[in-house]
């Protein structure tokens, strides 16, 4: 089970194999059913997912109940609301097993004590926000700029994934739009 998460950090990192084992050893397991929350908005975010299998989705509810999806994570990526994990605060997202799902997670409190005891797990770290910093900029720079059409574009570019996946309203909902209007867009892409 820790193959996939051995290999993502070996190649983002130059962490000795005593250290890297150190690292994974603070990751445990965890079996969860579709629908599922690992997290709640309203608690504190206190651990840190890495995705072996499935999907996990990032979203926030809307004063009029509505939901809007931030993310979504699938297999070989990690997934915490940094906001509520770095600064301790709670967290105003929930994340979902949309899929069946196997992760791995590491506590905040073993996660910082890696930070400042593993040599290189801090460079780990700063490549992990700097990562998460340019997706979410982008994503951000994307909803300004882009008509809902080129959303639904460059989502099929670059993560066609979402689309073939998940279900239309998942997918409409993180385009900020419609179903039916996601419908008219794939008919005609």
């Amino acid at each position: 089970m820790y193959e996939q998460l051995t290999k993502y950090i070996a190649d983002r990192s130059r962490l000795k194999d005593e250290d890297l084992q150190l690292v994974l050893a603070a990751f445990k397991p965890l079996q969860v059913k579709k629908n599922a929350l690992v997290a709640r908005a309203g608690e504190l975010s206190r651990r840190m997912f890495f995705v072996n299998k499935g999907c996990l989705r990032v979203y926030f509810i809307k004063p009029d109940g509505r939901e809007v999806t931030r993310r979504f994570a699938f297999e070989n990526s990690f997934s915490s609301s940094l906001t509520s994990f770095i600064g301790g605060t709670l967290l105003k997202e929930s994340t979902q097993a949309v899929e069946p799902s196997e992760l791995l997670y590491i506590d905040r409190l073993d996660f910082y004590d890696l930070v400042n005891t593993v040599p290189g797990w801090d460079l780990f770290y700063r490549h992990s926000l700097e990562y998460a910093y340019v997706t979410n900029t982008r994503r951000l720079e994307d909803f300004i700029t882009l008509s809902a059409r080129e959303r639904y574009r460059l989502l099929l570019e670059e993560n066609p994934e979402v689309v073939l996946r998940l279900p239309n309203k998942l997918v409409a909902n993180y385009l900020n739009i419609t179903q039916e209007a996601l419908s008219r867009m794939k008919s005609e892409i």
